[in-house]
């Protein structure tokens, strides 16, 4: 399986497809890991709804309810590993398909959200004749406002170092 790895994060992948019937479905299995063991908060922007994250916008990947730092950890990614298996579903014909995620490390006890960790994306044209999903980029990520914003409306009292 590929690995990249971007200052103290490593990702493994396997990218996922079934291209049987009028539909496409798409997306990767992933370890990804912080050698500082710290816990993650995994954003996510779907090319297609996914369970309660929606399309077209930054989600935090953890459907805990919100007000404390621990609302902002990816389930059991409290030691700093993220074991993740997207799946999403789309007909043919609908262009390039793009699913962006970002992962941050928390101090849950400091209420804390550090604002330096890692992008990446996988993606599908599914337009393609022979549509393939593609692993994009592994780098560095400093905190955008727009994710900001969400994770201040999910816990509102973490400070940002």
């Amino acid at each position: 399986m590929p690995q990249q790895t971007s200052g103290t994060f490593t990702i493994v992948y396997n990218l996922f497809s079934n291209l049987g019937g009028p539909d496409l479905q798409f997306g990767m299995d992933f370890t990804l890991t912080c050698t500082t063991e710290a816990a993650l908060c995994q954003l996510i922007f779907p090319a297609t709804e996914v369970g309660m994250n929606k399309p077209g916008k930054w989600n935090i990947d953890n459907h805990q309810p919100a007000g404390s730092a621990s609302s902002l950890v990816f389930a059991k990614a409290e030691r700093g590993t993220i074991d993740d298996k997207p799946r999403e579903l789309r007909g043919r014909n609908h262009g390039v398909m793009r699913t962006k995620f970002a992962v941050y490390q928390v101090d849950v006890a400091a209420m804390k959200l550090y604002t330096t960790g890692v992008k990446f994306s996988y993606s599908i044209n599914t337009s393609d004749a022979s549509p393939a999903v593609v692993f994009e980029g592994f780098e560095r990520s400093d905190l955008p406002n727009e994710q900001r914003g969400v994770i201040a409306l999910k816990c509102p009292l973490i400070k940002f170092s």
